[in-house]
């Protein structure tokens, strides 16, 4: 059976950023990702996918872009939405692999909040280890949630 690839997403670093975008496919050509990397990516991919937006499963996605620009007044209540929101991808990520059955390097076995920390009034810093079937796994700085740069 051939490999199938996904495409890289990359971070936009603060400098470049001149718009609302998070993920670029960067300045060079797209790059083929396999293994827990394309595993990462589908699951950020979901994880940012405000829900109903997708035309194709309106039931795609999570709250979690939607904390930008939100009235929530607490961090307390912004980490229980990012929780609320790490869950509910990593479940829909899982009912997917039930029925595509990826190789196991790039299959989801768990997907859990390892830091959480305000960053005052700008925003908060979240960090999730994602783990494959494989027991690999790799920390994500879920990205900043910052609306004013210093």
């Amino acid at each position: 059976m051939a490999d199938k690839f996904d495409i890289y997403y990359q971070g936009v670093a603060e400098k470049d950023i001149n718009s609302m975008r998070f993920f670029t496919f960067g300045f060079n050509r797209s790059i083929a990702v396999r293994g827990i990397q394309k595993l990462i990516l589908l699951w950020l991919k979901r994880l940012m996918t405000p829900r109903e937006t997708d035309p194709t499963d309106l039931e795609a996605g999570t709250e979690f872009p939607n904390l930008i620009g939100s009235n929530i007044s607490t961090m307390a209540d912004v980490r229980d939405v990012v929780l609320l929101s790490i869950n509910d991808c990593t479940d829909q990520i899982k009912n997917i692999q039930r029925v595509t059955m990826p190789d196991e390097d790039e299959m989801l076995a768990s997907a859990s909040l390892v830091k959480f920390q305000s960053l005052g009034d700008d925003g908060f810093e979240a960090w999730v280890d994602i783990t494959n079937v494989r027991g690999t796994t790799l920390t994500v700085d879920l990205p900043s949630m910052a609306t004013r740069s210093t």
